[in-house]
């Protein structure tokens, strides 16, 4: 694949990890060691961003690691309930992917103070047919976008094919087999608030366990994933803020069943880097458009195109009412890699703070 991850092993970590880690530390030093006073904990945080995880194919199937930034765990008890609808289609000389996901996740938080919060939250993954396959592709000829292969086979189909060049070999399952859910615990903790001038900081950490695993795995055992990350948040005028995300996964279960027979069993990375960015313009103090940009470092080995990073770009809004909490909506897009990431789909999410 295109690159290789650190393993937790007792090998030194790679230069760019150990530069990025050094100018990290500085940072947190410059930045907390009195620049300025410290502000208001909230003036670098506006709404948020858009509460989506990787929809991609591969990185479905075990965690997917919330991108928090700071202030995204506010003091005292809340809610929310998240869902997002997307549409895979690709085609390739080894596989064929063609279904839908529903990635629906309810989650509660309690924030102690504010600098440390906290959330548990349960996620579960459904594929079906592609209800979508009919507006997409009617879509695609209204603009002139190539079909890509879609429009030649039945709708609303929710398969999985793997194909030997060599052997013509074909092994097809249904893509409910990839159906899984499992309980995160999520901890957040905002380092600094940042000033006028520098951005708020947070480190967080996640761990999901499995309670179902898609059935491809090899092992029946429940899956403990775990990852860490730092989130930045900035305010650069009454309406324009940014926020950043960086965090690093590690997987438990890392190998699947041999398809096709007797050949290799597929391997899944058993790491993984994710960022994401994100411009938010707030119309009013209580509604903003967003566009994100969410990366994911390859996680499957060894096929082609499936084994490269994914980017997905998401365009949306979030608006919050003191009545009815924060609702926000978004659509999602693939770029630069489009076989292994989502089409499109649709995400829809509220959270209510008691």
């Amino acid at each position: 694949m295109g690159s290789r991850c650190c393993k937790i092993t007792g090998r030194l970590p790679p230069t760019w990890l150990m530069v990025t880690t050094r100018v990290l530390v500085l940072f947190l030093f410059t930045a907390t060691t009195g620049i300025a006073e410290e502000i208001d904990y909230a003036y670098n945080h506006g709404l948020g961003t858009l509460q989506i995880v990787s929809q991609s194919p591969a990185q479905s199937l075990r965690l997917t690691l919330p991108m928090l930034i700071p202030g995204d765990i506010k003091p005292g008890w809340g809610t929310g309930i998240h869902a997002t609808w997307t549409n895979v289609w690709a085609s390739e000389s080894t596989f064929l992917l063609d279904y839908e996901m529903l990635d629906s996740v309810i989650a509660a938080t309690y924030g102690f103070n504010n600098r440390l919060g906290l959330s548990v939250a349960f996620d579960n993954r459904n594929y079906f047919g592609g209800v979508m396959d009919n507006s997409i592709q009617e879509f695609h000829d209204l603009f002139n976008i190539g079909q890509g292969g879609r429009d030649e086979v039945p709708k609303n189909r929710k398969i999985v094919q793997r194909f030997d060049p060599q052997t013509g070999d074909t092994v097809e399952f249904s893509a409910d087999e990839l159906n899984n859910n499992g309980v995160a615990l999520l901890l957040n903790y905002n380092i600094t608030h940042g000033t006028q001038s520098w951005p708020s900081l947070n480190v967080f950490g996640a761990a999901r366990y499995a309670l179902n695993s898609a059935e491809i795995f090899n092992h029946d055992n429940h899956q403990v994933d775990w990852g860490l990350g730092l989130g930045f948040a900035k305010r650069w005028s009454k309406r324009w803020y940014t926020y950043v995300a960086l965090g690093y996964t590690f997987f438990d279960d890392h190998e699947v069943r041999a398809s096709p027979p007797d050949s290799e069993p597929l391997e899944f990375e058993g790491d993984q880097f994710t960022g994401m960015f994100s411009l938010s313009w707030h119309y009013t103090p209580t509604f903003a458009i967003l566009t994100q940009y969410l990366y994911s470092g390859p996680d499957i080995k060894d096929i082609d195109k499936l084994d490269d990073p994914s980017h997905e770009i998401h365009l949306g809004f979030k608006w919050h009412s003191q009545h009815y909490g924060m609702i926000e909506f978004a659509l999602i897009e693939n770029a630069i890699t489009c076989k292994n990431s989502p089409d499109f789909g649709l995400h829809a999410g509220w959270s209510y703070l008691f």
